[in-house]
């Protein structure tokens, strides 16, 4: 799911993250790997946000799925993964 800009702020603000820009030009291969998503890098590896599985649209929770773990010690390369959800934020939208 794409995040709006309040959500975006709320993500990097709290986890420390650093947003992927829409006009980057990894995102048309991020977003035909993964789907259209707000894409963010830490030192885990790459995360997408998304609502939990079932909840409705007004759902206040955001869930955090790595789905690409850094490759070496580096963290110059990427190794896609299934997702996996390491975190639960308050959606203050």
């Amino acid at each position: 799911m794409k995040l709006s800009e309040p959500q975006i702020k709320q993500v990097v603000g709290q986890t420390g993250a650093t947003v992927i820009a829409q006009d980057h030009p990894a995102i048309s291969e991020l977003e035909s790997n993964f789907g259209e998503h707000t894409f963010f890098l830490d030192d885990e590896g790459l995360h997408v946000w998304e609502r939990p599985s079932g909840a409705e649209q007004e759902s206040k929770k955001l869930v955090r799925m790595r789905v690409a773990a850094w490759g070496d010690e580096a963290k110059s390369s990427l190794v896609p993964h299934e997702p996996l959800p390491t975190q639960v934020l308050q959606d203050s939208k």
